[in-house]
Protein backbone atom coordinates (compact mmCIF):
# COMPACT_ATOMS: atom_id res chain seq x y z
CA UNK A 1 0.00 0.00 0.00
CA UNK A 2 1.48 3.62 -0.79
CA UNK A 3 2.40 6.12 1.48
CA UNK A 4 -1.07 8.08 -0.35
CA UNK A 5 -3.43 5.28 0.62
CA UNK A 6 -2.94 4.97 3.95
CA UNK A 7 -3.16 8.75 4.12
CA UNK A 8 -6.51 8.56 2.40
CA UNK A 9 -7.42 6.00 4.48
CA UNK A 10 -7.28 7.71 7.21
CA UNK A 11 -8.65 11.04 5.72
CA UNK A 12 -12.06 8.76 5.20
CA UNK A 13 -12.10 7.13 8.30
CA UNK A 14 -12.03 10.67 9.94
CA UNK A 15 -14.53 12.09 7.78
CA UNK A 16 -16.99 8.77 8.41
CA UNK A 17 -16.62 9.59 11.90
CA UNK A 18 -16.98 13.18 11.67
CA UNK A 19 -20.27 12.54 9.17
CA UNK A 20 -21.54 9.64 11.61
CA UNK A 21 -21.31 12.23 14.76
CA UNK A 22 -22.82 14.86 12.93
CA UNK A 23 -25.70 13.31 11.48
CA UNK A 24 -26.47 11.31 14.82
CA UNK A 25 -26.48 14.64 17.19
CA UNK A 26 -28.72 16.45 14.68
CA UNK A 27 -30.90 12.65 15.02
CA UNK A 28 -31.34 12.87 18.43
CA UNK A 29 -31.58 16.75 18.83
CA UNK A 30 -34.86 16.16 16.81
CA UNK A 31 -36.24 13.73 19.31
CA UNK A 32 -35.24 10.77 18.17
CA UNK A 33 -33.94 7.96 19.76
CA UNK A 34 -30.30 7.19 18.77
CA UNK A 35 -30.56 3.49 18.28
CA UNK A 36 -32.92 4.72 15.16
CA UNK A 37 -30.52 6.06 13.86
CA UNK A 38 -28.95 4.50 9.78
CA UNK A 39 -25.92 6.24 8.47
CA UNK A 40 -25.66 6.80 5.05
CA UNK A 41 -22.07 8.10 3.50
CA UNK A 42 -22.04 11.32 1.86
CA UNK A 43 -22.25 11.47 -1.83
CA UNK A 44 -18.62 13.41 -1.24
CA UNK A 45 -17.40 10.44 0.58
CA UNK A 46 -18.65 8.00 -1.51
CA UNK A 47 -17.13 9.58 -4.29
CA UNK A 48 -13.72 9.22 -2.84
CA UNK A 49 -14.06 5.64 -2.21
CA UNK A 50 -14.44 5.05 -5.83
CA UNK A 51 -11.63 6.51 -6.51
CA UNK A 52 -9.78 5.32 -3.84
CA UNK A 53 -10.54 1.99 -4.91
CA UNK A 54 -9.63 2.85 -8.80
CA UNK A 55 -6.16 3.92 -7.16
CA UNK A 56 -6.76 7.28 -9.00
CA UNK A 57 -4.39 9.51 -7.11
CA UNK A 58 -5.07 12.41 -8.81
CA UNK A 59 -8.85 12.43 -8.77
CA UNK A 60 -9.02 11.70 -5.38
CA UNK A 61 -6.57 14.75 -4.02
CA UNK A 62 -8.19 17.31 -6.94
CA UNK A 63 -11.50 15.96 -5.37
CA UNK A 64 -10.52 16.50 -1.69
CA UNK A 65 -9.51 20.04 -2.66
CA UNK A 66 -12.30 21.29 -4.90
CA UNK A 67 -15.44 19.82 -2.16
CA UNK A 68 -12.95 19.19 1.25
CA UNK A 69 -13.82 22.99 2.43
CA UNK A 70 -17.64 21.97 2.93
CA UNK A 71 -17.68 18.41 4.50
CA UNK A 72 -17.68 17.82 7.94
CA UNK A 73 -13.98 17.65 8.61
CA UNK A 74 -13.70 21.07 6.69
CA UNK A 75 -10.46 20.25 5.66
Amino acid sequence: MNNWQQAAQSYLARLGNAEYAERLHAHKKRGRLAKTYRHNPSEYHRALVELLGQNDEAGFKSLKMLQGYASDLGV
